[in-house]
């Protein structure tokens, strides 16, 4: 299955440059991790032209109420709205060092793809 291809942002969501200078592109299941990774960035309803763009992640950042199952229902949701995604490979889960986990397979990829959250990092920048 063809992915596509997308400029590749580093830990930084900056722009990757190759030793030439030429912009670092990507595809395959890297792509649809990134995707991911950049959606759960984005507060949802902050995307003027597409409200249910973003993920409800910041809203648990300083919620002394927020759940662990939350977050990681929050996680898996964005994975399963992606089409590329094979749904019954989804799975969120917390880390003993309290990051929480993304693990899904892109369809008609052999490889799962892996996503780490600090929700901490990731509204002020670091994702990896």
């Amino acid at each position: 299955m063809n992915y596509g291809t997308d400029i590749k942002l580093g830990d930084d969501r900056d722009l990757v440059f190759l030793p030439a200078g030429d912009v670092e592109t990507i595809s395959g299941g890297a792509l649809v991790a990134q995707d991911i990774a950049e959606e759960a960035s984005i507060p949802r309803g902050s995307v003027k032209w597409d409200l249910e763009a973003g993920s409800e992640l910041y809203n648990f950042l300083n919620d002394p109420t927020a759940s662990e199952e939350g977050i990681i229902q929050e996680l898996e949701r964005l994975a399963l709205k992606d089409p590329r995604v094979d749904a019954s490979s989804v799975r969120g889960s917390r880390l003993e060092d309290g990051r929480f986990q993304l693990v899904f397979r892109p369809l008609s990829a052999v490889t799962q793809e892996a996503l780490r959250f600090d929700l901490a990092d990731l509204f002020g920048g670091g994702n990896e």
